[in-house]
């Protein structure tokens, strides 16, 4: 089951040395992380977060290799690529 955590801090240092401090925990196994967001707001209403895991990167590689078995079932299925070879 997942659980979403909200903590807020005053200062941008603390919620870093937060965040370090999870990734130090998940490395040795005392907790399962799967993202953790440092949102901060500047004084003119701009937000900025900072993600412990790439999701793009993720998403992407994930995507591509999606993409590629996919294509290989549906060319082994319909277009025969071995009746070539005969």
């Amino acid at each position: 089951m997942s659980e979403l955590i909200v903590v807020g801090f005053e200062d941008t240092e603390q919620a870093d040395r937060a965040l370090n401090e999870l990734v130090r925990l998940t490395k040795e196994h005392l907790i399962d992380l799967e993202d953790a967001v440092v949102a901060i707001r500047s004084p003119d209403g701009t937000v900025r977060i900072k993600q412990s895991v790439n999701l793009v990167g993720l998403g992407a590689a994930q995507g591509g290799l999606s993409g590629a078995l996919w294509g290989s079932l549906v060319g082994l299925l319909f277009l025969n690529p071995l009746l070539g070879f005969a």
